[in-house]
């Protein structure tokens, strides 16, 4: 019988990771939930374990939902590493290492898709000041958002570039990179698209709550049915998920001058929204794919 953990950075399972742990039970299979935090790796000459505790690990395969967010440079190397070894073990990841970690980098995302021809909004990433002073200038309206970030926080909407230069000059001081977008002026929405295994599994629109522009379901959004999906956003979801070399995605898309473009994409979505509007979870899908993963 197989065993399945779902790997996270939270002592408990967030509504997700519990809707995972409950399907991998229902279906017949061993189910474990493991903070990142818990596990150990040892070595001696030609002699390498992985353990939580005083148990060696014992999974077939894992879901990687988080290894956290806000990490010290040290703590992100050891996570990091510690799951390359687990991989290297023999474990499937879903997602695996490299992609997820791709996903949790704004810039990496962004490149990936420019340079496969998928529409993304003009972006401007360095750590010269006076040149983002000078782009700031450009975009007149725009957004500063950190490279690595999710649900929204931290991202500024901003149009006056002596402000900009102020935040981004607080930024360097910090040794934080800038990352700036031009502002996509959508229509108080955006799409969230989950693409499981090459195929839409679901779609939703992202209402921003009045007198935001934030669709965030974190920052105050609301989930929408699409009824039907165009099939543009339906191209470009599954393009920007294979583009990173992700099993699964939660992808943002913007509708733009009567086209559309990529936002974001995320490795790990939180579907607890998607799955309200859509009636029906993406757990037994997911399960279903790791489980056909493990037995090729």
């Amino acid at each position: 019988m197989y065993t399945i953990a779902i790997i996270a950075d939270s002592p408990l399972p967030d509504r997700p990771c519990r809707e995972l742990y409950e399907t991998i039970k229902k279906k017949g299979y061993n189910a474990r939930y493991i903070p990142i935090s818990r596990i150990t790796t040892t070595f001696s000459k030609g002699f390498i374990d992985v353990k939580i505790r005083d148990r060696k690990i014992d999974f077939d395969g894992a879901f990687l939902r988080s290894i956290g967010f806000l990490l010290d440079l040290e703590q992100y190397l050891r996570r990091v590493t510690t799951l390359k070894i687990i991989e290297d073990l023999g474990v499937i990841l879903v997602n695996p290492l490299e992609p997820f970690l791709k996903s949790r980098n704004k810039l990496e995302i962004t490149y990936e898709l420019a340079k496969r021809g998928i529409p993304v909004p003009y972006t401007v990433c360095t750590e010269d000041l006076y040149y983002a002073y000078l782009e700031s200038k450009k975009l007149e309206d725009f957004v500063l958002k950190p490279i690595s970030g999710s649900r929204g926080f931290g991202i500024t909407r901003l149009s006056d570039p002596d402000i900009a230069f102020q935040i981004m000059k607080t930024l360097l001081g910090y040794r934080k990179p800038i990352y700036m977008q031009e502002y996509v002026n959508k229509p108080g929405r955006d799409i969230r698209v989950l693409v499981i295994d090459g195929q839409i599994f679901g779609c939703m629109y992202r209402i921003a709550p009045e007198g935001s522009w934030k669709t965030n379901i974190a920052q105050g959004g609301r989930g929408e049915i699409c009824h039907e999906i165009d099939r543009e956003v339906e191209e470009l979801a599954i393009k920007a998920t294979e583009a990173l070399g992700l099993i699964y995605a939660g992808v943002d898309i913007a509708e733009k001058d009567g086209s559309f473009v990529v936002l974001e994409v995320n490795g790990s979505p939180d579907w607890r929204e998607l799955s309200q509007v859509l009636g029906k979870s993406p757990a037994e899908k997911l399960v279903e794919v790791i489980i056909n993963l493990i037995k090729k």
